[in-house]
């Protein structure tokens, strides 16, 4: 409901200028909007999660309407500098991508180049090191293709018996089961490997052209270094995308994170720049992520940031298939902004990790 009454507001501020208004304000020119994405589909993946997923059409649809609006792509290092400074451009927004999967390179990033638009990638370097497909989202993505079956929920210790897939609940709740069966178990990378064969055959997925197709990969440091550093830069997502609330653990966790992506950019490049995985925050990582020289980290509360916004805690924008066009626009404008909002919660919030 609030939904539908929210886009009949904006509908009624584009047509009456509102959001042309807004864009062209002093209050607009002081804000910065950070835009933050997961994945540009490979294949089906969009249909799969169209909370994290966009099809190709749909992002440069996205890109086009940037240029329509005469907005300003910023790089987020400089952008970050000029609304402290006061000195923005207008109608600045940021683009950012969460995670590194390899759709980024196949995708995202030659429609970037198109438009000459600077992106941030948030990478996350343990499946960047070991390729094998992300455990999690495999496991939800091979369930989700194998919707018109059945499936034995006590082969992974659990007691619903054998159940169809249809329900989308129903997936959700085996895809927990299975992650908390492999963390039980103690399973390695290769043996969870084995574990997604195996559910594959049993759904009927074709699990080789899957993987062939690097559906749910995280890009190689082979696909890293092929993209232009003037374009896009790497950041920081910790190196398991995880965040312990243990000091030592959460530091190490951004080190190695760090230590990758300064060994693939040869030393080029100490990231400065950090995203909460899935959008997991906690007063206590603040002094931890300044004792370590991070100069800003987003979240996935929606807003856009002002000088009076903690560098630590920014807001951002989720852009995903469930955005109208209407509604993507008002976020450019800034109007969105001034909206009622319910709380977010992050479509990756219940894992603790990828891995």
């Amino acid at each position: 409901m609030l939904k539908t009454a929210k886009l009949f507001v904006l509908q009624a501020a584009e047509r009456a200028g509102g959001c042309t208004m807004v864009a062209n304000s002093r209050w607009r020119r002081n804000r910065l909007l950070i835009l933050c994405y997961h994945g540009v589909a490979r294949a089906d993946e969009h249909l799969w999660n169209p909370q994290l997923y966009l099809s190709p059409a749909l992002f440069e649809e996205r890109l086009q309407a940037i240029c329509r609006g005469g907005f300003n792509v910023v790089p987020l290092g400089p952008a970050l500098q000029q609304l402290h400074d006061g000195e923005l451009p207008a109608r600045s927004l940021c683009i950012t991508f969460d995670d590194g999967f390899a759709d980024f390179y196949s995708q995202a990033y030659p429609l970037l180049r198109k438009y000459g638009f600077p992106a941030s990638v948030y990478l996350t370097s343990y499946y960047s090191s070991h390729q094998l497909p992300v455990f999690d989202v495999m496991c939800s993505y091979l369930l989700w293709k194998g919707r018109a079956r059945t499936l034995d929920s006590g082969q992974f210790g659990g007691d619903l018996g054998r159940v169809k897939l249809a329900s989308g609940e129903t997936r959700a709740r085996l895809t927990a089961l299975i992650r908390h069966f492999a963390a039980s178990e103690g399973l390695s990378s290769s043996e969870k490997d084995l574990l997604l064969s195996r559910l594959a055959t049993e759904l009927g997925v074709d699990y080789g052209s899957t993987i062939g197709s690097r559906i749910l990969h995280i890009m190689s440091a082979d696909e890293l270094r092929q993209l232009d550093p003037a374009l896009v830069q790497l950041e920081l997502h910790t190196h398991r995308h995880r965040v312990p609330l243990n000091e030592e653990l959460f530091k190490q966790e951004i080190a190695e994170n760090r230590d990758y992506i300064a060994r693939i950019t040869d030393g080029r490049k100490r990231p400065v720049h950090f995203c909460y995985p899935s959008g997991v925050t906690h007063p206590g990582f603040l002094p931890w992520l300044d004792e370590l020289g991070i100069v800003s980290a987003t979240t996935c509360e929606p807003g856009l940031s002002s000088r009076r916004c903690n560098l630590l805690s920014l807001p951002r924008f989720l852009d995903s298939s469930t955005v109208s066009p209407v509604e993507f626009s008002a976020w450019l404008a800034g109007f969105a902004h001034k909206l009622p909002r319910r709380n977010l919660v992050h479509p990756a919030a219940s894992a603790s990790g990828l891995i």
